[in-house]
């Protein structure tokens, strides 16, 4: 039985989708997704803003060529497809993947029938914020995709709501997935000294109080999914017994840096 709380929501989706539906139609943005499938990935006014900062990141930090092949992690409804369409040759690809049906279904539907070589596969992966009733443990999900097969690997706030089994699993499958000159480009919230010294000062603009097992803290008791971090120090070493190497981190703006590149922590990884 739904309950009052799950219904109004439902109905607000609806309301705020036809509303949204006449905005974007008349802004000449109808391709678009919705704003309930906006909102899954962030602040839906951002999507276009976010997903052209990403785009840079892919081009200056990663070096994207438009002939590569790119598998991107968390792709929700398909906001680095549409940054990325128009700059991947037909000998490029790219493959997105979520864990939400709803999102997965929309690119299928609206990307890849004029984008031949854009690719979007649905992983049910259990998240307790995001999918709940998830079929399979992230700890213990074989990515769908064979050795070597990509380029470059993104995940953008993907480890910012797992645990570290769960993160450590993917860098694994991280590993795996890269060709020999393989790439990966992951957010994080990371914790170090010059954080803990700026949390002192309260300037963290997210307060990472609770601690959890295995090398975690997180923001919200009710659901620590909901905002993990990660000491520094154990993703360097996660990483390297996975086959991967930290090659650059960018420090996000998010522990109260004056200097932060991105909200997020940004790290580069090569495969080694």
């Amino acid at each position: 039985m739904i309950g009052w709380p799950m219904m109004r929501d439902r109905v607000l989706h609806v309301v705020f989708d036809l509303v949204d539906g006449l905005h974007r139609n008349v802004m000449g943005r109808s391709h678009l997704p919705p704003w309930s499938l906006r909102y899954y990935v962030g602040a839906p006014h951002d999507f276009e803003s976010i997903g052209a900062e990403f785009m840079v990141y892919l081009k200056l930090l990663l070096r994207l060529r438009p002939d590569e092949r790119l598998l991107d992690i968390g792709c929700g409804c398909g906001m680095m497809a549409l940054q990325l369409r128009g700059y991947l040759s037909q000998t490029g690809r790219y493959v997105g993947m979520d864990i939400s049906r709803r999102a997965i279904d929309w690119c299928q539907r609206h990307i890849t029938p004029t984008c031949p070589n854009y690719h979007f596969v649905h992983a049910d992966i259990r998240n307790p914020r995001y999918n709940p009733i998830g079929s399979m443990l992230p700890e213990a999900y074989r990515f769908p995709f064979s050795d070597g097969e990509f380029d470059l690997v993104l995940l953008k706030s993907v480890f910012t709501h797992m645990r570290p089994a769960e993160a450590a699993h993917y860098l694994r499958e991280i590993a795996r997935l890269s060709s020999p000159s393989g790439r990966c480009l992951a957010t994080f919230f990371l914790l170090n000294p010059e954080q803990a010294a700026r949390a002192a000062s309260g300037l963290n603009r997210i307060d990472f109080r609770f601690s959890g097992e295995g090398e975690y803290r997180y923001a919200y008791p009710e659901m620590p999914e909901r905002a993990i971090a990660y000491p520094e120090d154990a993703l360097r070493t996660w990483a390297a017994s996975s086959g991967l190497k930290v090659e650059e981190v960018y420090f996000g703006t998010w522990s109260g840096r004056p200097d932060g590149l991105s909200y997020q922590d940004l790290v580069v990884f090569k495969t080694v």
